[in-house]
């Protein structure tokens, strides 16, 4: 039988912000992206990402909640094929990215606006190639990558901003929250125009405060799940068709002007702590590709 004492502790109350501490300002996150456990190691494979989050005293607006935020990415992309160097078997380009993304973010009542900018460096400068090769290595798995006709050592900026809403539907004894989010993507990196769809259900907090948005200063306890939908239109994608200005690399390939993406997420936040379990699928991004789909694995802590 389900025992009920266990479940209550986490939805059996209404949600009161009364445990925002003001001594709480920053936060640390670590998150690694994969699809090896879904059975996969093609197109988007690997992603590292280090961030820092700190939360700011209404420099821009005098209510609600501002943060800043730095982060270093490291993210890797490979062929179907991984261990051919034949140009007729391959259906994207080998690229190794890192950057540098710095962020401002703005959030009062039920909506948030973001703004990123970012310096990224793309080939084999990034050294992301060496690192793939020897995790592969590390690990004994077969078939290693050859990284043959990487793309070629460029240099990227980028500017990301997006604006979220959400509505919530029910209250916090197992609240419903819908969410609309629009992005848009302008540099030699990624031009794009992005809708998406957000439901989240469980114990969450207001905006400012959830884990969801990445809130700093609560240590109310938090269980939810996430479903995202969205449809991206894509004007140019630098990892597949090189340099939006030129690009000397040997392979290149045409990105399609749009796909589908979803998933889910499992949050939970105890405490100064924050633990995430992510699934992503999105279509095919090119006419050669196929569907892709990885997981996401993150803890962070706030101090």
């Amino acid at each position: 039988m389900l025992n009920l004492s266990i479940i209550a502790p986490i939805f059996g109350q209404d949600y009161q912000d009364n445990t925002v501490k003001d001594d709480i300002r920053h936060k640390i996150s670590l998150r690694h992206d994969n699809d090896f456990l879904t059975f996969s190691d093609r197109y988007y494979t690997s992603g590292l990402f280090l961030s820092y989050n700190r939360l700011l005293d209404n420099v821009v607006f005098k209510s609600g909640q501002e943060q800043i935020s730095i982060a270093l990415v490291q993210q890797i992309y490979t062929p179907s094929k991984g261990n051919t160097t034949n140009l007729a078997e391959m259906d994207r380009p080998y690229a190794g990215y890192i950057e540098v993304n710095t962020g401002w973010s703005y959030v009062k009542d039920n909506y948030r606006f973001e703004t990123n900018f970012i310096l990224g460096l793309v080939g084999k400068v990034s050294g992301s190639g060496d690192f793939h090769r020897w995790y592969h290595n590390a690990l004994a798995i077969p078939k290693p990558p050859t990284w043959a006709h990487e793309l070629a050592n460029k240099v990227h900026t980028n500017l990301y901003a997006s604006y979220t809403h959400e509505w919530q539907l029910s209250p916090n004894n197992f609240s419903v929250y819908l969410g609309l989010r629009s992005k848009l993507a302008l540099g030699t990196k990624d031009i794009y125009a992005q809708p998406e769809f957000i439901a989240h259900f469980g114990r969450r907090q207001a905006m400012a405060s959830s884990m969801a948005y990445n809130g700093i200063g609560s240590t109310e306890m938090e269980v939810f799940f996430t479903l995202h939908m969205g449809y991206r239109f894509v004007a140019h994608n630098a990892l597949l068709e090189g340099h939006v200005f030129a690009d000397n690399s040997v392979f290149l390939v045409s990105s399609g002007n749009r796909f589908f993406y979803g998933g889910f997420d499992v949050k939970h936040h105890s405490g100064k702590n924050d633990y995430w379990l992510g699934y992503r699928f999105n279509t095919a991004e090119t006419m050669q590709t196929k569907l892709h789909k990885y997981l996401i694995l993150s803890y962070a802590r706030s101090f």
